[in-house]
């Protein structure tokens, strides 16, 4: 087991009308895949504060790739311990008045609620973390705010800018992104072009058919990558070795991209792959039509057949050839967000695109997303990307959302249950408020009630 991140941030946060004039403060879980999360967020209407950030992620080298039950072993040995941690960060209590309980011999304040990842996600790591977050919940007499795991992939942004932490700007903004924004949700299980007007008001303009943009990224790096890098690897998050062996961070800048992407200025230009300097190419998917649709898995099929037929690979070639596929990748990512916005008016009401979700810490796929847009006409979207260390899965991006949903007067019930498919969108699925368990509380004061 590998702790990776432990992190304290503060930052001003505007915008939010909490009920009263004193801090809230969520314990938050995170157990949806192969990562135990736990955070504590401290907010006040002057400021938001990151007490705890903690992550750790299973050893699933053997398997180069996820093991079901090696994740859920995971998580229930990391998850008692990180709760154990993050409990010794809460504020100490001050007075008899408040809810207390002892951690080493100090009296801290209990937390106002708890939060934890409802959904999607594998079921039975979802069910780890939420009968802990039930657990704590019950012994300290709180309520439980169950989380969509996208939903709050989407609003790490949000996170990011209440807590003062840059996102690439010039300027670095203390708000927002404000609805109506875009998300482009790209990790290992998604990717979603999302549009966003609320809190819970998240339509899905485009998804993929097949396999997700990461998992693409993952299995290519096991066909691409010199076998030397690919067994030294620490992790099993393949395409960030990708991304590196591609671009080598000393070569990871707008120059070293612009020597191998020119951004295709229409649609006929992307229909054409651009040279590799060797006798193949990686075609982007869709060229002939302008479905709003996402689809990697003909590109993972074209390069794993090229790799495979050619074993004896020189380096500058297989290098060529990661460049080439994030390329074909990419491409089809800002290609289909283009055909939305031209053929979806309503879209350009949006002004900031939001990537999130692991694959959005790719520094590539910013500058193509960048440069497509510029060149089409779109130049005046605002693409933010959370810092690396909330791109990945997390328990701080649960207890931002956990946080806003609480403001807005959501509640879970103690018998809600872990949701392996929930779609944000209530045009394709349930929708967040359409699942079962919520609890509108009244933010006058009256009783909670059943929505």
């Amino acid at each position: 087991m590998r702790s990776l991140l432990q992190c304290g941030h503060k930052g001003i946060l505007l915008g939010f009308r909490p009920q009263r004039l004193r801090y809230l403060t969520t314990l938050a879980i995170e157990t949806s895949c192969d990562d135990t999360g736990v955070a504590v967020l401290r907010h006040t209407p002057e400021s938001t504060e990151l007490l705890f950030d903690e992550r750790i992620s299973s050893d699933n080298r053997a398997f180069k790739g996820i093991h079901p039950i090696v994740a859920a072993k995971g998580h229930s040995e990391a998850l008692a311990p990180l709760v154990r941690r993050a409990i010794d960060t809460l504020p100490a209590a001050e007075d008899d008045s408040q809810k207390s309980c002892d951690a080493g011999g100090v009296r801290r304040q209990v937390p106002d609620f708890v939060s934890v990842t409802r959904g999607p996600g594998m079921r039975s790591n979802l069910g780890i973390g939420l009968d802990m977050a039930k657990g704590l919940a019950v012994a300290w007499g709180v309520p439980l705010v169950g989380v969509h795991h996208m939903q709050a992939h989407a609003l790490t942004p949000r996170l990011a800018r209440a807590l003062g932490m840059s996102m690439g700007e010039e300027v670095i903004s203390k708000e927002g992104p404000e609805f109506p924004f875009l998300s482009l949700l790209v990790s290992g299980g998604h990717t979603q072009l999302v549009h966003s007007t609320g809190l819970t008001e998240h339509s899905i303009v485009a998804t993929s058919g097949d396999i997700a943009i990461g998992n693409l990224l993952d299995q290519t790096a096991r066909d691409i990558l010199p076998p030397e890098v690919f067994e030294a690897s620490e992790h099993v998050m393949y395409g960030r070795l990708l991304e590196a062996f591609a671009f080598p961070p000393e070569n990871s800048s707008t120059s070293a991209y612009d020597a191998v992407f020119t951004p295709p200025a229409s649609r006929s230009a992307e229909m054409t792959p651009p040279s590799t300097g060797y006798e193949w190419n990686i075609p982007t998917p869709f060229r002939q039509t302008r479905k709003l649709a996402f689809s990697f898995s003909s590109i993972y099929t074209h390069v794993h057949d090229l790799a495979t037929s050619r074993p004896s690979m020189s380096l500058p070639e297989r290098r060529a050839l990661a460049q080439h596929t994030m390329m074909a990748a990419f491409t089809h990512l800002a290609g289909r967000l283009c055909i939305a916005l031209d053929d979806k008016p309503e879209l350009r009401a949006a002004k900031t695109l939001v990537v999130a979700g692991g694959v959005a810490s790719n520094k590539f796929l910013t500058h193509v997303l960048r440069s497509m847009l510029a060149v089409r006409g779109f130049g005046d979207i605002q693409i933010v990307a959370p810092p690396i260390e909330l791109c990945t899965d997390n328990a701080a991006m649960i207890a931002w959302t956990g946080m806003e949903m609480y403001q807005a007067g959501y509640e879970s019930e103690l018998t809600v249950t872990g949701i392996g498919k929930w779609y944000m969108d209530p045009e394709v699925g349930d929708g967040i408020l359409g699942v079962d368990g919520w609890v509108r509380r009244d933010t006058k004061g009256s009783t909670p009630e059943n929505s």
